[in-house]
């Protein structure tokens, strides 16, 4: 934990310089049904996902994102609006730079908490991208990207994460388990590893792309990411969705989401599994 700490520190430093624009730290809870979600938005969404025993199970939820005129990835950094919805609910707006185009990009984000049982629930992120900059018009190529990491039962180690399919990757450790469910249109894929080795590859200079692939040692403090991209034209959107579900009290072996929840991400499904199985 002394360790997760200090690199929270160094994080939290690093980032000093957006923070420093004028850019308040926004931070939102949601809750449902005994349960609680929440983020910072200004500390990379380091949050939180409480059951109703009031156990954390989540570090971090965050995004980061790429254009063709950028050498490397950002994180979402200029928060324009936080917006409640109700107390489940909450939109978030962004406006980013694509290399030196300022403003060039809209970000939408809404999350929704939904409270099933005392064992049981999920958070539903609706997100989009929109290229809005029309003074010289001109195509943007976005990739952008989900980062994910959960602490189940409280504790950072001893979490298991393997790829149930390409948009779904399931953490587990004893008898919780969390479904992380991306939607299929327009993703290049997922990678798992242990903290903090994917989020200091979204946080270097250099560009990142994710290959598919899980690490060679489990379990440990696992991580995962996603990664989505299209080329925009001005007014074009780039839009998707994530689910990230908690499941206390689980079975032995893997946990399948609902029907309902394969229903909306299947989308676009095949060309991914076959861009993946290139791959390996």
């Amino acid at each position: 934990m002394a360790s997760r700490f200090l690199w929270r520190l160094a994080l939290v430093a690093a980032l000093g310089w957006m923070l420093a624009g004028g850019s308040q730290a926004q931070t939102f809870t949601l809750t449902h049904n005994g349960w609680t979600y929440s983020e910072d938005v200004g500390s990379q969404g380091m949050g939180n996902f409480i059951d109703p025993n009031s156990v954390d199970h989540m570090y971090q939820n965050w995004w980061w994102f790429r254009t063709n005129l950028d050498g490397y990835e950002k994180p979402l950094a200029n928060l324009v609006s936080i917006m409640s919805g109700g107390a489940n609910s909450v939109n978030l707006v962004f406006t980013e730079s694509a290399g030196n185009l300022s403003n060039a990009l809209l970000f939408k984000i809404d999350y929704t908490l939904t409270g099933v049982s005392s064992t049981q629930a999920y958070v539903s992120i609706d997100w989009s991208v929109q290229n809005i900059y029309g003074q010289i018009p001109q195509p943007i190529t976005v990739d952008f990207f989900a980062y994910s990491d959960f602490d189940l039962n409280g504790t950072p180690g001893g979490d298991s994460a393997f790829a149930l399919s390409p948009f779904d990757i399931q953490y587990s450790e004893g008898s919780t388990v969390v479904d992380v469910i991306a939607s299929s249109g327009n993703l290049l894929g997922y990678d798992i590893d242990n903290f903090p080795s994917l989020l200091n590859l979204l946080n270097d200079s250099a560009v990142y792309n994710v290959s598919g692939l899980m690490p060679s040692t489990v379990p440990g403090d696992m991580t995962n990411v996603f990664q989505w991209r299209a080329t925009l034209n001005l007014g074009d959107t780039l839009s998707g969705g994530l689910r990230k579900m908690v499941t206390l009290g689980a079975p032995p072996g893997p946990v399948i989401p609902e029907p309902g929840t394969w229903a909306l991400m299947l989308s676009g499904l095949a060309p991914v599994a076959l861009r993946l199985r290139k791959k390996a």
